[in-house]
């Protein structure tokens, strides 16, 4: 049930990321793509009823994302599911995060100030 919940909150987490500079990039999405065959989908097994990996409703939230107006609410929105279901988040889970969002801000001609503010608030997130 965790997982199911986690990862609508990565689409968006992850979109708002890409979305840093104003626009996402394609080189972006590809890398999240990648990043969720290579490191998501291995994670844990769970399945919907059609027999598809639950790890893709990253990729569903994060397109979800993009035919939305307003993204800033994104970042509390994980703040949030953070602080209500710290206990589930292992060291792993974080670092898995922390390496997914840094990737898909790297993607495109390397982090931008406005990245680095994310991935600061991302690390500060996980350690306090």
């Amino acid at each position: 049930m965790f997982y199911e919940e986690l990862y609508p909150e990565l689409g968006k987490l992850f979109y708002w990321v890409a979305a840093a500079d104003g626009n996402i990039k394609e080189a972006e999405k590809a890398t999240l793509l990648r990043l969720i065959r290579e490191n998501w989908k291995p994670l844990e097994d769970s399945t919907d009823e059609f027999g598809m990996d639950k790890a893709n409703l990253i990729d569903f939230a994060f397109e979800f994302a993009e035919t939305e107006e307003n993204s800033d609410n994104y970042i509390q929105s994980f703040e949030n599911f953070y602080r209500l279901n710290k206990s589930y988040f292992t060291p792993a889970l974080i670092n898995n995060i922390l390496q997914t969002s840094k990737s898909i801000a790297k993607a495109y001609r390397g982090e931008n100030k406005k990245e680095k503010e994310i991935q600061a608030q991302l690390v500060n997130l996980f350690e306090n």
